[in-house]
């Protein structure tokens, strides 16, 4: 199946903004058959725009997660990419309950 760059970004942004999952529509794409990319620097730097807009809106959906980790372990201090260590009763792993 065939999808289009610029859709592909508007479903993501739509379903980040509904707070919907996004893994599905993810595990969708064969990126292989990706198309509508990119052919002139305008549309590319639009597509760059949406792009920064998406991962603006995943940093925003991130800040009440990191928040809360990070009152979870208040004397720690940041490490390695900005993430607060994790006290050690979290773990890494999350599991979807079905």
């Amino acid at each position: 199946m065939l999808h289009s760059l610029p859709a592909l970004l508007n479903d993501l942004e739509h379903k980040l903004m509904a707070a919907e999952d996004p893994m599905p529509l993810l595990n969708s794409i064969r990126w292989a058959e990706v198309i509508d990319w990119p052919k002139t620097p305008a549309e590319a730097a639009r597509l760059k725009r949406k792009l920064d807009g998406i991962k603006f809106l995943i940093n925003g959906l991130q800040a009440p997660l990191r928040a809360t980790l990070m009152r979870m372990n208040e004397g720690a201090t940041y490490v390695a990419k900005g993430g607060p260590n994790l006290p050690p009763s979290i773990s890494l792993k999350f599991q979807r309950s079905v």
